[in-house]
């Protein structure tokens, strides 16, 4: 799973990658600085503690981005 989200201040857009076959979890911030993580549920815990919907221009893409996440990682969970 691809997401990118565009931010009020900021030229490049926010850009989330999910992609649990090849064990690939990064966020990459308006400002080009970039996270890597271990799992899916440390990009959902990060993104709560450092971004907030009123932060995007267009607030619904934050919200459809965490609905999507909250929705992967229910299903991971099925699976195991």
């Amino acid at each position: 799973m691809e997401y990118s989200l565009y931010k009020k201040d900021g030229a490049f857009p926010c850009d989330v990658t999910i992609d649990v076959d090849n064990n690939i979890y990064t966020v990459r911030d308006s400002d080009t600085t970039g996270q890597v993580f271990q799992s899916a549920p440390e990009v959902a815990s990060w993104i709560q503690q450092n971004w907030a919907p009123d932060q995007f221009e267009k607030p619904d893409d934050y919200y459809d981005l965490m609905n999507t996440l909250q929705s992967s990682l229910q299903e991971d969970e099925m699976e195991y």
